[in-house]
């Protein structure tokens, strides 16, 4: 670590490796006796719950100088592909609350992501429609960062579907450009940005962005824009640390997770 980064506070991801909805006392926990107050720059949740940031998790989060929340809505929440996420109507009607929480609409990133098309038979679920949707929706309520990318159906991916009797439609780089083009326009046209998360062909882009969170919190603290070693090529992302593992197994149920998700 250069002599620079040790005096800033640290940024913490809650998390990429697990839903904190399902964890949310052992993280509050480990958050609160591993990384107070007094050491934390920000606090960057990844969620498809909005409850946990407003219900379960927020007398714990309010300690800490600032909040930045990733919400995943997908668009198929409560379908067979996320059996047991919010269904996006609910997830979108928090927003609001969600951002009022926050401060800034600024401290709020949906995601709409991943992008994908899973057939079962005759049946075909998708998300590709949806996605601009909600888009359009999150941008009239204020929001005006947006995430994605398109599901990657690695070996293990495509083995879980298989053994459930799913299949993934995988699309060619003109489909994609040409949704992308959509989502694009759709964030555009009230003033938003999409961004590609990790998409081969698409500009890097930074989740966790340590010049965005210095210039957002409220006294301008500072903290690292590095970044980590051992990231992926593709990810932009700015140093920080995350809080949380593999080990938590989600049982959210979604198909394509890239974790390992807990199996009913």
């Amino acid at each position: 670590m250069k002599e620079g980064n040790k005096s800033k506070k640290v940024v913490i991801s809650l998390s990429r490796r697990t839903e904190p909805y399902f964890f949310a006392r052992e993280l509050t926990r480990l958050l609160l006796t591993r990384y107070p107050p007094e050491r934390v720059h920000t606090v960057v949740v990844w969620t498809k719950f909005p409850q946990v940031v407003l219900n379960t998790m927020r007398d714990v989060l309010k300690k800490y100088d600032q909040v930045y929340v990733h919400l995943t809505i997908t668009g198929l929440g409560g379908t067979p592909v996320e059996p047991r996420v919010p269904r996006p109507e609910e997830a979108l009607s928090h927003l609001p609350e969600l951002i009022d929480f926050l401060g800034d609409p600024r401290r709020l990133r949906v995601r709409p992501d991943p992008l994908a098309v899973i057939r079962r038979g005759p049946e075909v679920f998708s998300n590709i429609e949806k996605a601009a949707e909600i888009i359009r929706r999150a941008v009239q309520l204020g929001v005006r960062h947006f995430s994605t990318s398109f599901m990657e159906v690695y070996p293990k991916v495509r083995r879980r579907l298989t053994y459930l009797g799913f299949e993934a439609v995988e699309l060619d780089q003109k489909e994609r450009k040409e949704i992308w083009e959509t989502l694009a326009n759709a964030a555009a046209e009230g003033g938003g940005t999409l961004y590609a998360c990790c998409v081969p062909g698409w500009p890097t882009s930074r989740c966790i962005d340590g010049a965005l969170l210095k210039a957002l919190h409220p006294r301008g603290e500072d903290c690292r824009t590095d970044k980590p070693v051992g990231q992926r090529t593709l990810c932009g992302c700015t140093h920080s640390v995350d809080l949380g593992w593999y080990s938590m197994k989600c049982p959210a149920g979604c198909l394509y997770c890239y974790a390992e998700p807990l199996r009913s």
